[in-house]
């Protein structure tokens, strides 16, 4: 899937589930399907085998609303020295909600229904 295909603007994060077995991060969303006529249906934006998950955000009453998803695109990083050293390959988005920023690298996300 391909982030900048959608929309995210006034999804609402209700969930943010890591499951460490099978290396994911599931947002469970109210995706806005219809904003004019105030439509939302339940949406889970899976992330698969993500190394960075951050928070940046102010203390916060009700959940977070995602403002904008800023694509960053490949992000690469070397890990060790010498022979031990390697380089792992992953792409990056800062998602800006209205209680601040999440960044999370991964090597591919879904949006899927609930």
């Amino acid at each position: 899937m391909n982030i900048d295909h959608y929309s995210f603007h006034d999804s609402i994060i209700l969930e943010v589930r890591e499951d460490t077995s099978k290396k994911t991060l599931d947002f469970l969303l109210e995706f806005p399907l219809d904003l004019e006529n105030n439509f939302f249906e339940k949406r889970i934006l899976k992330f698969f085998d993500f190394p960075t998950y951050s928070t940046i955000e102010i203390p916060f009453s009700g959940p977070p609303t995602i403002l904008e998803i800023i694509n960053h695109g490949i992000s690469t990083k070397k890990i060790g020295r010498g022979s031990n050293e390697m380089s792992i390959t992953r792409n990056k988005i800062e998602m800006l909600t209205n209680a601040g920023n999440r960044i999370i690298e991964f090597t591919k996300c879904e949006l899927l229904k609930h």
